[in-house]
This record gives C-alpha cells, sequence and structure tokens, in this order.
C-alpha cells in the first residue's frame, strides 16, 4: 500500500526585530504579531547603543543566508546618540539589507501617536516618555509611572485599537527623518501587516 504523503505548507517568513531593550518594544513587537497572526520574534541585544543593536542583528541576518526566509529588523532609539554616529549606524544597517525601524527621540514616541497626534520637539527622551505617561494614564484612567509602563507586557494589546489612528498620526505629520520627533514605525507595520 502507498503511504500518503502530507500537503506541505508553505513556510512564513519571519520578521525578527533586534531590540535595544527587553521590555515595551520587546512587548509591543510580539503583540503586534500574535495579535495579526505574523510569524513575528523580537529579541533583545546586549546594550543599548545603536552599534550593539546593528552588531546583533548582523549576527541574527548571518543565520538566515536563504533569501525569503527572514526579515531583519533593528528597532532603533536615538535617545543621546549623537546625530553623526546615529546616521552612520542607520545607513550601515540599510546597506546591509537589515531594515532600520526608528524612532526620535525613542520608542515612547511611537506609543504617544497611538493616543494623539503631536510633533512637539521634545528635549530629550525623558520628556518624550513623560508625554507618553501622561496621555496613557489619561486614556485609560490609570497611574502608571514609566517604569511600569516600560514593563507592561500587555502595551499592545492595550494600544492596539489605536493602531491605525496612530498610523494615520505619523502619516499625516510627514516627519522628517533628520529630525526630532521622528518615527517610521507606521512603515514598517504597514509593511508586516500587508505580507
Amino acid at each position: 500500500m502507498a503511504r500518503r504523503t502530507r500537503p506541505t505548507r508553505p513556510i512564513r517568513a519571519l520578521h525578527l526585530f533586534i531590540c535595544e531593550d527587553a521590555k515595551s518594544s520587546k512587548f509591543y513587537m510580539e503583540g503586534l504579531g500574535k495579535s495579526n497572526n505574523i510569524n513575528l520574534k523580537a529579541e533583545n541585544c546586549y546594550g543599548t547603543s545603536p552599534e550593539n543593536v546593528l552588531r546583533a542583528a548582523e549576527e541574527k541576518l548571518a543565520m538566515f543566508p536563504d533569501e525569503g526566509t527572514a526579515t531583519i529588523y533593528c528597532l532603533f532609539d536615538k535617545d543621546d546618540c549623537e546625530d553623526a554616529k546615529f546616521k552612520k549606524v542607520v545607513a550601515a544597517c540599510r546597506e546591509k539589507g537589515i531594515i532600520p525601524a526608528i524612532s526620535v527621540p525613542c520608542y515612547e514616541y511611537w506609543l504617544l501617536l497611538h493616543l494623539k497626534k503631536t510633533d512637539k520637539a521634545f528635549n530629550d527622551a525623558k520628556e518624550c516618555c513623560e508625554a507618553f505617561k501622561d496621555a496613557y494614564n489619561k486614556e485609560f484612567h490609570t497611574n502608571f509611572n514609566i517604569k511600569q509602563l516600560k514593563a507592561r507586557k500587555e502595551i499592545f494589546e492595550d494600544l492596539k485599537d489605536k493602531l491605525k489612528p496612530a498610523i494615520k498620526n505619523a502619516e499625516s505629520l510627514n516627519l522628517n527623518e533628520n529630525e526630532s520627533p521622528y518615527t517610521n514605525m507606521h512603515e514598517v507595520i504597514k509593511s508586516i501587516i500587508k505580507d
């Protein structure tokens, strides 16, 4: 008797995000993947500098030599990184075929766009985080501090109904990569969701 073979399922390409931290951005991206049935993994690197994020992404890229099996992303916060150094790392990222997912001054700017449309020039990442914390607490009638929000595993679940408005907010602001604030998270996420 002949054995029946099972039909093979096509392999879903992996979207691998290298994050500078082990908390908020990682939790958000993992929630995005789960909520949209996307083969997405978010990993943190050791060290928070853009160079460390890129180095970790290069190591992961080498693990996926076959084209189409994985797309690697560097989730960058500019934070206190010097402009020239930051631009150099982002350019190197693009040259290597790694997709930069950028937020200036910090990742919380992307989260803030879920709650309000703003192109306010923040003095630093701390000020942006405070604006996000205030908007989040106002929206959800909570009293979290920034440390609690960054550790919140449910951050994507909290904000997922506001993803489309966040994308719309970012698109309507015509943000410039060389200025603060800036994010291209809306473009990255739109490209993933359409796959």
